[in-house]
């Protein structure tokens, strides 16, 4: 079990499902797509595999947020960079617009940001509720898994 599963309850979760894509690797934004495609909630959390340390209090924070503000996409930016695979997403109009985008041939992550209502979260507001910024360390190389795993273990 990893520390995304412990901090967000998933232990035994027999209701989560695999949803692979329609094309293999075809790239982050059809992936979004086919995830949201088979989801069948109106509010979606979008999480990348690779993101050992998912905050449960980032998420609460920015589905509060959404509700709030109605939006249909919630992303946090970090170092000046946008965070597609730790966001919240309208699962309909985000669907649509991406399907959009994609016929268009568009494929970069924020291709249908024009066709959607887009709340950013800043630094300084997420770093309220997720101060180490954990939630945004990817793990792509040993070097980052050795560091996941010392991280994990730290007191």
């Amino acid at each position: 079990m990893c520390a995304a599963d412990q901090r967000l309850g998933l232990q035994g979760a027999a209701d989560l499902r695999l949803v692979f894509d329609e094309v293999p690797h075809a790239g982050v934004l059809p992936a979004l797509e086919a995830g949201l495609a088979a989801a069948t909630g109106d509010v979606c959390l979008a999480v990348a595999c690779d993101m050992p340390f998912v905050s449960r209090a980032l998420f609460e924070h920015m589905l509060g947020v959404q509700a709030d503000s109605g939006s249909d996409v919630v992303i946090p930016r970090t170092a000046g960079y946008l965070e597609p695979m730790h966001a919240v997403y309208r699962r309909e109009p985000v669907a649509e617009a991406i399907r959009a985008a994609l016929e268009r041939g568009e494929q970069r992550m924020t291709s249908y940001f024009r066709d959607v209502r887009v709340r950013e979260v800043e630094e300084p507001e997420w770093r309220q509720v997720d101060a180490s910024g954990l939630a945004f360390l990817n793990v792509n190389t040993p070097e980052d898994l050795a560091e996941a795993r010392r991280l994990s273990s730290a007191p």
